[in-house]
């Protein structure tokens, strides 16, 4: 199970979500939707920031960036402090709430 979050820097609220069982783009356009949804403050200039996965480099997510007037931002490389607002949600939904263990789990009963 693969879960994409989009979450606001400023109020670390999870503005858009998404389970899938893959990591195609379209569980993370999904999450992206669902926060663009949320948006309130559309004339203030916004930054989407990611790693550089596949997910986030695709043409479609990427014009969805560009149709909302949303800057990309990905980090140069793997260094979790770039992304530290990713890393604390991702590390508390995954030693908190165990969800790669139930993931693994429901995979491999």
């Amino acid at each position: 199970m693969y879960l994409s979050l989009v979450t606001d820097a400023y109020s670390k609220k999870i503005m858009g979500y998404n389970l899938s069982e893959t990591l195609a783009v379209e569980g993370s356009l999904k999450a992206l939707k669902m926060a663009l949804k949320e948006w309130r403050y559309r004339t203030h200039p916004l930054i989407h920031h990611s790693d550089r996965g596949l997910q986030y480099c695709n043409n479609e997510y990427q014009s969805v960036l560009k149709r909302n007037n949303i800057i990309p931002s990905m980090t140069e490389s793997y260094d979790p402090y770039v992304n530290a607002v990713a890393e604390r949600v991702n590390g508390i939904l995954k030693d908190e709430f165990m969800i790669e263990k139930y993931a693994f789990i429901k995979r491999n009963p």
